[in-house]
């Protein structure tokens, strides 16, 4: 098997788009702008801890339920995607629960996004608020 050792890839044509060809040979995905640009493992429910993460600087507890990935390196616009995972309320938690990003309460911004952990309320169509024990996020789009 053969190994290529290179610290940096440029484009031919476009000095930072890299095309990769899939298993068929004939779908194509550009490789910079396929990469998650952040993402974050982290817990809401006491100590607003980052377990492990990519170009996150730092959390901010912004209330009950409610954390800021603030972001080490800007998105070059508010228009990137961002998708909450998984969580659970505690360690021993078998309950599943949920994180989106939210914009309503707090920030949507270039430099950070606000998540909102929680539940859904069972005997009903609402959702309860709750800091989450592991909160898991990922950012797509263009850096700044």
């Amino acid at each position: 098997m053969s190994e290529i050792l290179v610290d940096n890839l440029t484009g031919k044509t476009a000095a930072g788009s890299i095309v990769v060809y899939g298993e068929g040979g004939t779908a194509t995905t550009n490789l910079q702008q396929s990469l998650a640009k952040a993402w974050c493992n982290f817990e809401q429910s006491s100590s607003h801890t980052v377990r492990d993460s990519l170009n996150i600087s730092s959390l901010t507890d912004v209330g009950y339920g409610l954390t800021n990935t603030n972001y080490t390196n800007s998105f070059g616009n508010d228009d990137y995607v961002a998708a909450g995972h998984a969580g659970r309320q505690a360690s021993t938690a078998t309950t599943a629960y949920w994180l989106f990003p939210t914009s309503s309460t707090v920030v949507y911004s270039t430099s950070a996004t606000s998540w909102q952990g929680g539940y859904s309320i069972s005997t009903s169509s609402g959702m309860g608020i709750l800091d989450l024990f592991l909160a898991l996020c990922t950012t797509h789009g263009d850096l700044a």
